[in-house]
């Protein structure tokens, strides 16, 4: 009775316990409502913040591919550029996602499609990747028109008194081609005109050839297409470009692949 007594007299002198719950103020919920969308905000731009400003596909044609029943595909990829790490591994898997056989015999293929990364390196303002492309299938990268210029410098300067001052006008026209076009890539400041180092555009140029065999194919060699190129035979050049704050080749390399892939994939 006297245990029991004093175990009564311990619970009375006990606190109440807390139940009521503590709620915040209208205040204070609106306060924190702006800190959380703060918050979502913040990480939002860091998000777009990144190295990586715009990315960017060109080809210098487009062509249609006859619709076919036959869905075999050959596939010989090379690469001749600086940067070895660009391929079209993933070029098989998405054909193949589309319903097409990838298969290792050219002869029995009805499509074989030929793609050489010709290059592969930051664009300059004086050759930007417009000029690149628009060059076209299997050109050269460079400008024909300094490289005609330089040659008839050089040749003209072994002509005597005469070729000297052929040279000396063509070295002065090469000077003047120059400098405009220095001008040209300070003023048109774009994503193919990066501002060195800060500001780069890295990109990669790969020259296509899908040739259809069979039917088509078998046309007379003399036949053209609309763009000059052999029936059954379509060329185009292909550049992916990556506009980075900072030059970045292996956060590029990937992004250019795969451009580059579903480009090509995006004809069948």
């Amino acid at each position: 009775m006297r245990l029991v007594s004093a175990t009564v007299r311990h619970r009375q002198l006990l606190p109440p316990p807390c139940w009521r719950t503590i709620r915040p103020t209208r205040l204070e919920d609106i306060l924190m409502r702006y800190l959380v969308l703060g918050v979502v905000l913040c990480l939002s731009s860091t998000a777009y913040a990144g190295n990586i400003k715009d990315t960017d596909l060109i080809a210098s044609n487009t062509f249609f591919l006859p619709p076919s029943t036959q869905k075999t595909v050959f596939i010989q990829a090379r690469n001749s550029s600086d940067n070895q790490d660009v391929s079209f591994h993933d070029l098989g898997s998405r054909l193949t996602a589309k319903g097409y056989q990838i298969i290792q015999d050219p002869d029995a293929a009805h499509y074989i499609v030929l793609a050489n990364i010709v290059y592969c390196n930051i664009t300059k303002p004086e050759l930007p990747v417009e000029a690149i492309v628009a060059s076209g299938y299997g050109s050269g990268i460079g400008s024909s028109v300094m490289g005609g210029l330089q040659g008839l410098t050089s040749m003209a300067s072994m002509a005597g008194p005469q070729g000297a001052l052929i040279g000396s006008a063509a070295s002065m026209g090469l000077s003047a081609i120059e400098g405009v076009g220095s001008a040209i890539g300070s003023l048109f400041s774009g994503p193919s005109t990066p501002r060195m180092p800060d500001d780069v555009n890295y990109a990669c140029v790969a020259d296509i050839q899908i040739t259809e065999q069979g039917a088509t194919a078998s046309a007379p060699t003399s036949a053209k297409s609309v763009t000059g190129q052999q029936s059954g035979v379509y060329q185009t050049r292909l550049a992916a470009d990556v506009h980075q704050k900072k030059l970045d080749e292996k956060e590029a390399t990937p992004l250019l692949q795969q451009k580059l892939s579903a480009a090509v994939a995006g004809n069948f």
